[in-house]
């Protein structure tokens, strides 16, 4: 019964994302290091929209891009799956969030992408099962990561891959190893994180407990400092190693490197587009959002996910 947003209201020359939405809110899933379950903490922590209210707001978006904010898009396959046969011939291009274990168990990706799904932000979180176990990422224990890669790469589908650094396993090498095996699997972009114990998390209240937590100076709790003790890793090793990773991932030889890891000519040359112009360019994307031109580059966007 929820009105559709006044997108009316946005000035959608100053985005090159203008239409967002969601369809779902929070997560089944209980990561102990993610805020979205303490949101929901006591009651619900899953909803969703009905079929035709997500038809609605889809269809009321002018322009062939969409990006879906879900926090796993495919948390109700049931309802993602009917959401995409009908996305099917609406020449939609879009985003979003998936879990590992949502891509080898049916044809749900292939759906997917006939309806438009270009690129899927993944957390893979981390490369070591035992830092998957402690911090309860149910939905990557057992999976095939590099089977799982294969198949998007297959169908066309880009990964945008989510890393969590300072997880208790980790150790000093922790920042190369999980940049080489990035760039050794293709994957085209790559998000890091130093792990964050929001208040409310799990990770967080254990922390607490052992008396971990090192400040309570909440403008760092943003991904990019350590803010508890860590068993191995000095403060200032985590955020250099967290610097020097995404450093290393994005020099053009890696970027290079990386998108020819790819099977397919046409997954080669997306990836080297679309990672080159998104981290190589920066002063361009400077100059285009101060001078307000970031509309006249959505179709720029457009060309390389299709």
């Amino acid at each position: 019964s929820l009105p559709l947003p006044r997108r009316d209201l946005f000035k959608k020359e100053k985005y090159l994302v203008p239409n967002s939405m969601v369809f779902s809110r929070g997560c089944p899933n209980k990561c102990s290091f993610c805020y979205v379950s303490s949101f929901y903490k006591g009651g619900k922590s899953f909803y969703t929209y009905k079929i035709d209210r997500i038809l609605e707001e889809i269809d009321s978006m002018k322009g062939k891009h969409l990006y879906f904010l879900d926090d796993n898009l495919l948390a109700d396959k049931k309802l993602s799956r009917e959401v995409f046969r009908q996305m099917k011939g609406m020449n939609r291009l879009f985003q979003g969030a998936i879990t590992l274990d949502s891509i080898l168990d049916d044809d749900t990706m292939e759906i997917a992408y006939e309806a438009g799904f270009r690129s899927a932000f993944i957390g893979f979180e981390s490369i070591d099962q035992g830092n998957l176990i402690s911090a309860n990422k149910k939905s990557n224990l057992g999976q095939n990561y590099n089977e799982a890669i294969k198949r998007l790469d297959q169908l066309g589908i880009m990964i945008n891959g989510s890393f969590i650094f300072g997880l208790d396993n980790d150790t000093i090498d922790v920042f190369n190893r999980t940049s080489e095996w990035a760039i050794n699997s293709g994957i085209t972009t790559a998000t890091n994180h130093i792990l964050t114990p929001y208040p409310g998390t799990v990770v967080f209240e254990e922390m607490k407990k052992n008396n971990r937590i090192l400040t309570d100076d909440w403008s760092l709790y943003d991904t990019r400092h350590l803010v508890f003790k860590h068993p191995n890793i000095t403060k200032e090793q985590m955020e250099a190693g967290y610097k020097k990773a995404y450093n290393d991932f994005y020099k053009w030889g890696n970027i290079i490197r990386c998108s020819n890891e790819h099977e397919e000519l046409r997954m080669k040359l997306k990836h080297l587009t679309y990672a080159g112009a998104w981290k190589k360019f920066e002063p361009v994307w400077n100059f285009i959002i101060k001078n307000e031109f970031l509309s006249k580059t959505r179709s720029t966007l457009e060309r390389a996910l299709k």
